[in-house]
């Protein structure tokens, strides 16, 4: 019965691989999104490596996802952390195809970075100012000469069609490591998004909610709570887009259990905002912030 429900499993796995993931809605390029995609994609176009720059959940692996798209280059993607070594982008050999075949490119296993600069595809490196300084020394090859050594297979000479995105948060973000200078030297296009504009956020929302039927007045609530985290000083780390997205996924598809929106606002704010919050002041819980924030709004 187990090796029956393991073979099962090893079809349903084998359907379920694509080359690429697709973005299956609108991308909404308006004010600093469109003004990023143009950049991205200019940048790309004369080879200078860009580093997309803003807090977290603004759009910035969106805006590269959509350039690679555009562009028909395939998708390659590192979130870095403390834990990630440079085999991890590069790749290593099998230790039980070595024993058979010896150190060469069929016992070679590559990495995210090695597939992307072969097949002339898109590599992002996500959150990079969160990489190890050993880690981002990796990169200096691939970036400058557009190659990487692996011993001892030789040189890996890039495709033409290789491009090279960073993404990172604010530096002032807990976590973080500033760039080597010898890295940021070969970065030439900064592109800096913050939080969107109120009409823009609204349109994310939408576009990203599956058969949206809210009201009005329940979308411009649920965007005001979430701008609200954002000018509150209590607050040390405030909402991201997505999650008035989640919220109004959320009371989208719940409300008919509700009195009224507010209630139902009310019942899925808490539970959505308080994931990703820190709070300043001592005296207070996250909890109470968020409650108090959520009582002003729908007062």
């Amino acid at each position: 019965m187990m090796a029956e429900r393991e073979r099962g499993f090893r079809k349903m796995l084998e359907k379920s691989i694509v080359e690429n993931i697709k973005i299956e809605h609108k991308v909404v390029l308006k004010g600093q999104y469109q003004k990023a995609y143009d950049l991205l994609h200019d940048s790309l176009d004369t080879g200078i490596t860009p580093c997309l720059v803003g807090p977290p959940g603004v759009g910035k692996s969106l805006i590269a996802r959509k350039v690679a798209e555009d562009t028909e280059r395939s998708f390659h993607e590192v979130f870095f952390d403390e834990n990630v070594t440079p085999s991890r982008l590069i790749g290593s050999f099998d230790p039980a195809l070595v024993v058979r075949n010896g150190r060469n490119i069929s016992s070679f296993e590559p990495g995210p970075l090695i597939r992307s600069m072969v097949e002339g595809g898109l590599f992002v490196a996500q959150e990079l100012n969160r990489a190890t300084e050993f880690c981002q020394n990796s990169l200096i090859s691939p970036l400058e000469e557009r190659h990487y050594h692996l011993f001892p297979l030789g040189m890996v000479k890039a495709h033409d069609n290789f491009a090279f995105v960073a993404t990172q948060n604010p530096i002032e973000t807990a976590g973080t490591y500033r760039l080597s200078k010898v890295l940021v030297d070969r970065m030439g296009c900064w592109i800096r998004l913050d939080y969107p504009t109120r009409e823009t956020e609204i349109e994310i929302i939408v576009e990203n909610t599956p058969a949206f039927s809210l009201p009005t007045s329940a979308l411009e609530k649920i965007y005001d709570i979430v701008d609200e985290t954002r000018h509150t000083s209590s607050l040390e780390v405030p909402a991201s887009p997505r999650s008035g997205i989640f919220l109004t996924r959320l009371v989208n598809r719940y409300l008919s259990r509700f009195d009224d929106e507010d209630a139902a606002i009310r019942f899925f704010a808490p539970a959505v905002l308080s994931k990703e919050m820190r709070v300043r002041d001592e005296d207070k819980t996250v909890s109470m912030v968020i409650e108090e924030l959520i009582e002003r709004r729908l007062a």
